[in-house]
């Protein structure tokens, strides 16, 4: 029976980790820590411990702690960019467990989180990443602008999920970034002609009460091994609507299948273990370029199983010798993905909230 400890258990990534295990847990111990209750995968746990904040460091290292000595998990799975960065300093204090640990070095999880130091990493690396411009000096913000034109693409450093994202499309709008340390500004990498039609149809219809700029996206999943050994990977194109993939197929041109082992090369030989996930798009030229880095599972782990990768089995078979007793032979051409409704087991969080902890009966 191997125990595996998910951080932030009620994230949509860990949804998909659990539901590429559905038919074969036989042999695991599934075990949850969340910052809240009102999770309802929760409940498909085996064992769920109630945690404060990641950010509220010292309150969340001693309760990390002892669920740690509690449940004395085989391995330690982040499923959140913070998890991420969080678990890689701890190993840096605990080097003996670094093969519980699915992460690697601390620099290259801090710098997952801020796009700049992602540009730079990217340049270290000799990866191709969209030229990126921090907003602090005025002049080379102009100069970036002048030498890539408009559509740009502004993003928070150190946001997600596209959260205070804009397209920049003239030059009297980038003077509120201007000066500011906690934004970046990217080359646009996607069809420029679309960015304008929409603008001009906005200008003479009016704004658009939902629309969504986004494309199709590559996606690049390899998993390295503890000793620092590639062992498998894919590479998808994903549409994405709103922030979301709706569909998910594999992408097998020679580009981008060399660009993911290049990839998973450059991330192995820096320090990085466990999953990586590479984000791209083809530039106006066609060529790829990496616009962001996970170091983790993410919300189309599920379907990529569905294509015939299976990434979490290949972590736990190579990371704990872990041997699957259900089935992994999912082929399927492209994956359409949809929401699902789910509840809260009441009895659950009622105990979760009393006690901080609950088990499965």
């Amino acid at each position: 029976m191997h125990t595996v400890l998910v951080m932030s258990g009620g994230s949509l990534v860990a949804a998909n980790v659990l539901s590429t295990l559905s038919s074969r847990r036989s042999a695991l111990r599934l075990v949850a820590m969340n910052s809240v209750a009102d999770e309802a995968i929760l409940s498909d746990y085996d064992e769920v411990w109630l945690t404060s904040e990641i950010d509220r460091s010292d309150e969340f290292a001693t309760r990390f702690a002892d669920v740690v000595s509690a449940t004395k998990p085989d391995l330690i799975v982040p499923t959140r960019d913070t998890d991420v960065a969080w678990l890689a300093s701890y190993q840096q204090g605990a080097p003996q467990q670094h093969h519980k640990l699915l992460c690697g070095a601390v620099r290259i999880a801090n710098a997952m989180l801020d796009k700049l130091d992602s540009a730079e990493l990217a340049r270290e690396l000799d990866l191709p990443f969209a030229e990126t411009v921090g907003c602090t000096d005025h002049q080379r913000l102009r100069e970036f602008a002048k030498k890539h034109g408009f559509p740009l693409i502004a993003k928070p450093r150190c946001g997600f999920a596209s959260r205070g994202v804009r397209v920049v499309v003239r030059a009297e709008q980038l003077g509120w970034l201007s000066g500011r340390d906690d934004y970046v500004v990217q080359e646009y990498l996607g069809n420029h002609a679309r960015v304008a039609a929409h603008v001009a149809s906005e200008e003479a219809e009016g704004i658009a009460l939902f629309h969504s700029l986004e494309e199709i996206k590559i996606s690049l999943q390899a998993n390295i091994d503890s000793n620092g050994n590639v062992t498998s990977s894919i590479a998808t194109r994903n549409t994405m609507l709103l922030g979301k993939s709706v569909s998910v197929s594999r992408e097998t041109s020679a580009d981008t299948q060399a660009l993911t082992r290049r990839s998973a090369g450059a991330f192995a030989v820096a320090g990085w273990r466990g999953p990586i996930n590479v984000q791209c798009q083809r530039g106006p030229d066609g060529q790829l370029k990496i616009f962001e880095f996970n170091g983790r599972f993410t919300g189309a782990t599920s379907a990529r199983r569905w294509l015939g990768h299976d990434e979490v089995g290949d972590t736990l078979r190579h990371w704990l010798g872990w041997q699957s007793d259900g089935d992994s032979s999912y082929f399927a051409e492209t994956i359409f993905r949809r929401s699902a409704d789910a509840s809260v087991n009441e009895e659950m969080r009622s105990v979760l909230n009393e006690r901080l902890h609950w088990v499965r009966e």
